[in-house]
């Protein structure tokens, strides 16, 4: 099977950094648990403009500062002795080589690389099986591809309810979930 994979709050917390390095920029103090928004730069009333700001300033420590989440790494090095794994985040360019260095440096093994924010072309291109991803709009447009997609609990994706989604807490849940669609040969997309 070929496993597309998001890292930020998929396989690492990304939130944790960003609120730190955005707390920082805005002299405000948000935590974790102020998050239900998939754009949280807009607790800070911030438009796109002036988190992209602050983000380039800002995003090479974001990353290299962010931690796995239990039990990712460990998941993804069995998956990658069965699986194709590509790493498929919609991170610009500009921050490849942080990404890299990371993932290197946690012991992450994948087979590809892409940074792209249309996934469901690069997963269709590369005839990725299922992807695993925490963000609400790519589980709702894979799944109206009838692709399966395993969403990593977040505070802002629960609402987040149709076929071809299959829900995933921790990276032991989304090791089961894909042995489960293995089984059931669901996901077989082209």
């Amino acid at each position: 099977m070929h496993i597309g994979i998001d890292l930020d709050n998929t396989v690492l917390d990304a939130t944790s950094s960003y609120l730190h390095f955005y707390n920082k920029a805005s002299g405000l103090s948000y935590s974790p648990k102020d998050v239900n928004d998939f754009y949280f730069y807009r607790l800070y009333g911030w438009d796109n403009a002036e988190r992209e700001k602050v983000y380039y300033q800002y995003g090479h420590d974001i990353h290299w500062n962010s931690s796995p989440f239990p039990h990712a790494v460990e998941v993804l090095q069995e998956l990658s002795l069965c699986h194709q794994i590509s790493i498929i985040t919609a991170r610009p360019l500009l921050f490849r080589d942080v990404t890299i260095d990371w993932l290197k440096y946690h012991g992450v093994r994948y087979t590809s690389i892409a940074f792209t924010e249309n996934k469901l072309q690069e997963c269709i291109d590369s005839e990725v099986s299922v992807l695993v991803d925490d963000a609400p709009h790519y589980a709702k447009e894979f799944a109206e591809k009838n692709i399966p997609v395993i969403l990593f609990e977040q505070p802002y994706n629960t609402f987040v309810k149709i076929d071809m989604v299959y829900r995933a807490s921790n990276w032991l849940e989304v090791s089961r979930r894909i042995s489960e669609l293995e089984v059931s040969n669901i996901s077989t997309i082209v």
